[in-house]
């Protein structure tokens, strides 16, 4: 009896863990374009970490082409002018900077276009 009683409660949590583990989805990161905008809005507060942007930065945009050409430029912007967190958190030179406020300008026009 204590046999059966071991198995049925074997197999009870064999199968509560495999239920769980098919419930429980994949973490996925998609970012959409209210966030870049944020993103790039607080990079040039320097209120964006380094991890934020670097993840930005490296991870394709395959659902939107905007974005995707958006994070290329951004990328660009990062080999080119990215000098590190600093005492005020500001991640770029002053002309990444500026080559950053221009892109996420365009973004602004392209989203409210996009809007109309």
């Amino acid at each position: 009896m204590l046999l059966l009683v071991s198995i049925l409660l074997s197999v009870l949590i064999c199968a509560a863990v495999l239920g769980i583990l098919f419930w429980v989805k994949n973490p996925y990161y998609r970012i959409n374009r209210e966030k870049t905008i944020q993103l790039l809005e607080w990079m040039l507060l320097g209120q964006a970490t380094e991890t934020d942007w670097q993840f930005f930065c490296g991870y394709p945009v395959r659902h939107d082409p905007l974005l995707e050409q958006v994070r290329k430029k951004c990328q660009d912007i990062d080999e080119a002018h990215f000098i590190g967190d600093n005492r005020d958190g500001i991640l770029l030179s002053p002309q990444g900077l500026e080559d950053l406020r221009e892109v996420l300008d365009q973004l602004k026009q392209d989203v409210m276009k996009d809007k109309d």
